[in-house]
Order: structure tokens, then C-alpha cells, then sequence
């Protein structure tokens, strides 16, 4: 006769018993069932109550223990251990931020497996007064590459604490967030600049839904046959964002090429191009509306609205599509020279000035382990920079679009601010000259002329203009 064999749980069967068994445990541990010192039930008890083998058993009091909520007496049993002093540590992080990682959501399953540690949310616009302030210091600051690159910039990467080496990041993610070698920022999230589109307006016009071989030219035929004239136009895009009309430079060149733009003529011939492409783009009526927009949010609404048929925008700003009732997806941004797009980083850093550096590294740890990450990766459209979870992601409790993987695909074509070396107030002066030169007050020479040279007197402020 054959062995009969009983039904065996299978992995993740065990593995929600497992975290059953740790968050029930950890519950009754919080709400005082047993006080602190006493001891939890027999292992034998335990086993039987949670439907455990005393080696899967042992697997989650080993997570309570290495949680700071048991202590493991050989012999005697595992002793409740009492509750840390209460500890609050300040984080400061943008709006947009909280919004493009689920930062809420993360913070309160950090204050579940650390209840004695408090961390208070405190909103901010600019990250460098944060630093300089003489007020309460903030331990953690969430930043981007543009803003980690104005901290460069301006001297206060001193008052960072440099950041181990994370298992899991992806390199390319890291790179950006390093100076003299020291990695200062852990990076969080991920989302490159990419095309989106409505999927029924392409039905609709009988026009061939985008791919990466797409120009910008073939951007402008296509947008325009989009347009039907009675309100809906092909394409829009925020052109004044930071994260937006650096695309065309970045198409131009490489990163050692805008080391000393004046000298190479070959990226002064394909900026010339590529600047007169985006003010094709911003005065053709035919298929971009005259819309002054104040942010990416607005260009946002008019394409979920059926305004727009296709925008710029990137994996975070898509969060806000989430509850959309529209059929849309995403392709690589157009190219006419340099495939290249635009990557934005989310990350965090501790401040040197931090009143409890071991509770901010505990928390920065947390929020780039695999358990917050795959947080990010089921409730949010931006991409997590925990490398595991790109080749085997969790299911995703929102639907994304269904070429949402392209990420992976177009990795070669990422580029970062660091590619270009902005300040803030170069960006500043570069953005007033685009504002000349699309409203046709100068042309592309004097343009390519005076970027060049504002970018010389950036970097080299001692020398000053010719």
C-alpha cells in the first residue's frame, strides 16, 4: 500500500502562520497580557496554540527577540523584557515624498515593531534651511539628487552622517547619493520620466500607440493627429519643472560632455536641436494647448479629465492615477539623438545634528529593508530600490498599467541631475533664459551662448564671466 501523507502547508501558508504567531504575540506583549519580566507560555503551548513545529515556532520568538520584546533565559523560558523609554525622532520630509512612497503606511508598521520609538512627521519645502535652522534639529530629511546635489553644493555635506553599504539597493541608485566616496543618502524609490497615454484616444484616431522608437518628430505627427479640435489636444507637459525641460539636455550629451560645454561643438550643435524641438512642442497649436500651468499636477488633471492624450510624467506622479477609471499606459520618452531620460530618486538622510542617531539609522534601515520596500511596491506605482523585487515582485493591491515593467527595459537611458551638475540658482537663470527664448525674445545661438556661460560662471564663480 502506498503511505498516506497529510496535507502540508505549503511556503506562504507557513509563512502567514509564522506572522500570525509574531504579530499576535507582539500585540498581547503591547497591550500588557503579559507584564513586563513575566514569561510567555511554554513552547509546548504555544506550538499547539498557533499549529506550529517547535522549529517554526522557535523561527518567530527568534523575531520577537531580535524585536527587543522577549529575552530568551536557557532553561527557564523567554521573559517579557520592559518597554523602552519612548524615544520621538523628527523627520522631515515633503508632501510629494509622503505621498509617492506611502511614507503614512511605513511609519506606522515601524512604530508596530518598535513601540517605543515615536517618529514625527515634520512637512517641509526646502531641505538646506532644515540643515542650517538654529532650531529643533530634525534626525532624518527625505531628499532627491537635486536636492542632495544643492547640499554639495553649498557645503552641508558635513552635517550628514555617512550611510553603510545597503544589501539589496540597486548600485546605479547609490551612485548619485555619494560624495568623496561616502554614501550619504539611502536611496527609497525610483521613477523615470516617461510618456503616458490614453489607450481609447489612440483607439479612437486610428493612431499606432507608442514605442521606444519614437522621435520627437513622430511625437508631433502622432500628437496632432490626436487633436480633434474641440478640446483635446495631443500631448502637454509642464515645461518649467525641474524634472521636465532637462530631458532635452540630457538628450544633448553625456555627463563628461557638460563638463566643459563651451569647448565640445557637437553638443552645442544637438542642444541648438534639441532646445528648438521643445519650443516646437510649447507653440504648436496643433497639438499642445496654451495652458500656463503652475505644476505637473495640473498637467496631471487635464490628461486624467481627456484633456490630454498623452503627458510627460513619471512613476510617482502616476500615484495619483490610482483611483482613475481610465485605460491608459506608459512608453519611453522620445529621442532625436541620445536615447536618455530623466531618473528621479526619493531617498533619506540623518542629520549629524540628530538627538538619536541609533533610532534614525533603526528606522532608515527599516525603510530599506525588504518588508517596507514590498510595502511601496504593493501600494504605490514607484518603483522600490530593493533590487530583489524588480525580477520577483509581490502582487500589487493597485492596477498599474500593463507595460509597466518598461523600467527595467530602459535602464541604459537613465540620467540624473548629477549628469548636469545644477545649482539651484544656475536653474534658476537657465529657466529665465528658456522663458526668453521660447517667447522669441532671443534665438538658439545666443540661447546655447549664454547657458554655457552661466553654467562656467556656476562652477567657476572665482573666474566670472569673458
Amino acid at each position: 500500500m502506498w503511505p498516506i501523507h497529510k496535507n502540508r502547508p505549503s511556503k506562504q501558508q507557513h509563512q502567514e502562520q509564522l506572522n500570525v504567531l509574531v504579530t499576535t504575540l507582539r500585540q498581547e506583549i503591547t497591550e500588557g497580557v503579559y507584564p513586563p519580566e513575566s514569561y510567555l507560555p511554554s513552547e509546548i503551548e504555544l506550538s499547539k496554540r498557533f499549529s506550529l513545529s517547535n522549529k517554526s515556532l522557535r523561527k518567530g520568538l527568534e523575531v520577537l527577540e531580535k524585536e527587543g520584546y522577549i529575552r530568551k533565559i536557557p532553561r527557564v523560558g523567554n521573559q517579557i523584557v520592559p518597554p523602552r523609554p519612548r524615544v520621538v525622532i523628527r523627520f522631515g520630509c515633503s508632501q510629494t515624498i509622503m505621498r509617492d512612497l506611502r511614507m503614512r503606511d511605513l511609519i506606522d508598521a515601524f512604530h508596530l515593531l518598535h513601540p517605543h520609538i515615536h517618529v514625527e512627521v515634520v512637512p517641509y519645502t526646502s531641505v538646506i534651511p532644515e540643515l542650517i535652522g538654529d532650531g529643533e534639529p530634525l534626525d532624518l530629511l527625505s531628499a532627491n539628487v537635486y536636492q542632495f546635489l544643492e547640499i554639495v553644493r553649498q557645503g552641508l555635506a558635513v552635517q550628514l552622517e555617512e550611510l553603510p553599504e545597503p544589501e539589496g539597493t540597486h548600485p546605479f541608485l547609490l551612485e548619485p547619493f555619494r560624495q568623496e566616496g561616502k554614501l550619504l543618502v539611502q536611496p527609497l524609490g525610483a521613477a523615470p520620466i516617461v510618456l503616458c497615454y490614453n489607450k481609447a484616444h489612440f483607439a479612437e484616431s486610428g493612431v499606432p500607440e507608442p514605442d521606444g522608437s519614437w522621435s520627437w518628430d513622430e511625437l508631433a505627427i502622432h500628437a496632432t493627429a490626436l487633436s480633434d479640435r474641440g478640446g483635446r489636444y495631443g500631448f502637454g507637459f509642464h515645461a518649467i519643472s525641474e524634472n521636465r525641460w532637462p530631458i532635452f539636455m540630457l538628450q544633448s550629451g553625456r555627463r563628461d560632455e557638460w563638463e566643459a560645454p563651451w569647448e565640445n561643438e557637437s553638443l552645442r550643435r544637438k542642444l541648438k536641436q534639441n532646445m528648438q524641438i521643445c519650443k516646437d512642442i510649447l507653440h504648436n497649436r496643433a497639438m499642445s494647448p496654451l495652458f500656463l500651468s503652475e505644476n505637473d499636477r495640473e498637467i496631471t488633471k487635464l490628461f486624467l479629465d481627456g484633456k490630454l492624450s498623452i503627458i510627460l510624467t513619471n512613476y510617482a506622479h502616476m500615484n495619483d492615477f490610482i483611483n482613475a477609471d481610465l485605460d491608459y499606459d506608459i512608453s519611453p520618452v522620445p529621442t532625436q539623438h541620445d536615447p536618455a531620460t530623466l531618473l528621479v530618486s526619493i531617498g533619506a538622510c540623518i542629520s549629524k545634528r540628530s538627538l538619536h542617531k541609533e533610532e534614525a539609522h533603526l528606522f532608515l534601515r527599516y525603510l530599506a529593508s525588504r518588508h517596507a520596500q514590498e510595502l511601496i511596491q504593493v501600494s504605490t506605482f514607484t518603483i522600490p530600490s530593493y533590487r530583489p523585487l524588480w525580477e520577483n515582485p509581490v502582487a500589487s493591491t493597485v492596477k498599474k498599467p500593463g507595460r509597466y515593467g518598461l523600467f527595467r527595459e530602459i535602464l541604459f537611458t537613465f540620467r540624473t541631475h548629477k549628469d548636469l551638475q545644477f545649482s539651484d540658482a544656475l536653474r534658476l537663470k537657465l529657466v529665465y533664459l528658456l522663458k526668453e527664448y521660447w517667447a522669441n525674445l532671443i534665438g538658439e545661438d545666443v540661447l546655447c551662448d549664454r547657458m554655457f556661460q552661466h553654467i562656467r560662471e556656476d562652477r567657476f564663480p572665482q573666474q566670472g564671466p569673458d
